[in-house]
């Protein structure tokens, strides 16, 4: 299920904080996975995987679709480069990531839209996850929930810029009493699996990074 030379994504605890980090599927036989040394996605710097950790693996496997598991760290193995080894359960104890699942953070992007039967407009988001994106709605727009239409969200991140093209369907309109503003929500229905998983962490890291802010507070 899981590709040679595939992203993988390893999640765990360490010191009472949820950790993300990333490495490359080396080798899969015999219930066994064999990645690369792990990076911190938030630092870039290599981590440290204690024998017996667990761990949550993620990735996307062959049909472009994200998954994860439990696993545990077997040990270390060396040949030309050095390599984790981990765990892999039963096929069964491999799951889909449900949309529910994906972590939401707040974000002000740029977000190019482009309904079917109206020109293109730029609007801005207030919230995003990996399965969905909320906007607010400039005067002048309104949609009905089912209503599909086409999106180019802009993400910045330490300088670099990624857009993200995808189909999307309106979930949700409605008017925030809080604000005064007329938002919408809606859910991704054409993006690809890399992107999809570029949103994911994407996510976590705003996540941790709010965290970490809070405790410094």
């Amino acid at each position: 299920m899981i590709e040679i030379g595939e992203n993988i994504y390893l999640e765990y605890i360490e010191e009472n904080e949820l950790k993300k980090a990333k490495s490359k599927a080396v080798s899969n036989e015999n219930n066994e996975l064999l990645i690369a040394y792990p990076v911190d996605v938030a630092t870039g710097r290599t981590v440290i995987l204690h024998n017996d950790m667990e761990v949550t693996v993620e990735f996307v496997g062959k049909d472009e679709v994200p998954y994860r598991f439990t696993s545990r760290i077997k040990g270390k193995v060396k040949d030309k480069l050095q390599m984790i080894c981990l765990e892999v359960p039963p096929r069964e104890k491999v799951k889909r990531i449900q949309r529910r699942q994906y972590v939401r953070t707040d974000a002000v992007l740029d977000v190019r839209m482009q309904p079917a039967a109206e020109e293109e407009f730029s609007t801005l988001s207030y919230n995003i996850s990996a399965g969905g994106i909320a906007l607010i709605l400039a005067d002048g727009h309104s949609f009905q929930s089912g209503e599909s239409l086409s999106l180019i969200i802009s993400l910045s991140e330490n300088e670099n810029i990624r857009q993200i093209e995808t189909e999307a369907v309106v979930r949700r309109v409605f008017d925030d009493p809080k604000t005064g503003k007329h938002k919408m929500t809606l859910e991704y229905t054409g993006i690809s699996a890399s992107d999809q998983q570029f949103l994911l962490q994407y996510c976590i890291r705003r996540q941790l990074n709010k965290r970490r802010k809070a405790r410094m507070e």
